[in-house]
């Protein structure tokens, strides 16, 4: 899928094969593999949600990327400049709140939803039509109407997004679709709950009084000691799951990392490892928050293996001299 619209750019799709040392088991014979940057639009800012604040991480080229092999998709990827990128997937929560700002809402394992929010400038009118487009089609999306101004002010409405990721919370964990003949599909009651929750709570107008009241509970140090805790806590996870997103990327582009290779190498030779890549077809493999979940936490149970392994490597090698 290309498309091209002003404001934006589309690049040529990267390709790459696989070198034999790479193919191993089930996952031998994967070639044609590329990458394709969709959609590119510039001058985008992203927040991050956090106990009821708003904390800027990155701001310049929004790009959506898409790996693929034989025109199959493995992998769609979020990127803001360079630091920045999650994965996007089927059962993504995305909602347009206004014209020009999107809340992602990142369920991960290791806490609550991490909870982005994005703004893109005036000039890119023309080219959100087309990633809403997308957005339908690739994420559990749904718009809302907040204001006709697109003044939205992420520091005033990051209160609302910690009670809606209560509700994803909850609501994810009983799950969200299914795998049907190697496609993965939300159901039509978490699709239906994301989207009529969602605008009930982000629409909801919170009384500022009642606001002021209940922060104002929270001023003593050791309830300021334990939100700044929080705050620096998810901040990490924002970085490492850039981090593991990249690798992830890359070791999809190259054909190493869930085939073989050195970094996620040690998932696909453990029995867990096998028997999850085996129970999803490679087009499943990144499309659900579930299956991105399962291998970020494989391939960090294996990068901590290497690291291991490399660090007793290296006490023998000084006790034996």
């Amino acid at each position: 899928m290309s498309c091209c619209f002003h404001g934006s750019t589309v690049m040529q799709p990267m390709e790459t094969s696989i070198p034999r040392s790479s193919t191993i088991e089930d996952y031998a014979g994967h070639k044609n593999l590329r990458q394709e940057v969709l959609i590119q639009i510039p001058r985008c800012k992203v927040h991050l949600m956090d106990e009821g604040e708003a904390f800027e991480l990155a701001q310049g080229h929004f790009m959506v990327i898409k790996t693929l092999e034989e025109n199959v998709s493995l992998a769609t990827v979020i990127k803001v400049e360079e630091d920045l990128q999650w994965p996007l997937t089927k059962d993504e929560p995305v909602v347009k709140l206004d014209a020009l700002h999107y809340l992602f809402s990142l369920p991960v394992k290791d806490g609550e939803p991490l909870s982005y929010g994005l703004t893109f400038s005036e000039d890119s009118y023309g080219s959100l039509s087309l990633l809403d487009s997308f957005l339908k089609e690739h994420s559990c999306f749904s718009g809302l109407k907040l204001s006709n101004k697109n003044d939205l002010d992420w520091k005033e409405f990051a209160p609302r997004v910690e009670d809606y990721n209560h509700f994803l919370s909850k609501l994810i964990a009983g799950g969200t679709g299914q795998i049907v003949k190697g496609i993965f599909i939300c159901s039509n009651a978490y699709t239906n709950k994301v989207q009529k929750g969602g605008e009930m709570i982000l629409n909801s107008h919170a009384d500022k009084k009642n606001g002021v009241v209940a922060w104002e509970s929270k001023s003593n140090k050791n309830v300021g000691a334990s939100k700044k805790n929080k705050i620096n806590k998810n901040l990490k996870r924002v970085r490492k799951l850039s981090k593991m997103t990249e690798k992830l990327s890359k070791s999809l582009l190259s054909g190493v990392g869930i085939v073989s290779g050195t970094v996620i190498g040690p998932l696909v030779k453990s029995q867990p490892g096998k028997a999850f890549l085996r129970m999803l077809p490679g087009e499943v493999l990144l499309a659900s928050l579930d299956a991105v979940n399962k291998v970020l936490d494989a391939a960090e149970a294996a990068e901590k293996q290497t690291l291991s392994a490399t660090s007793k490597a290296a006490s023998r090698m000084v006790s034996n001299r």
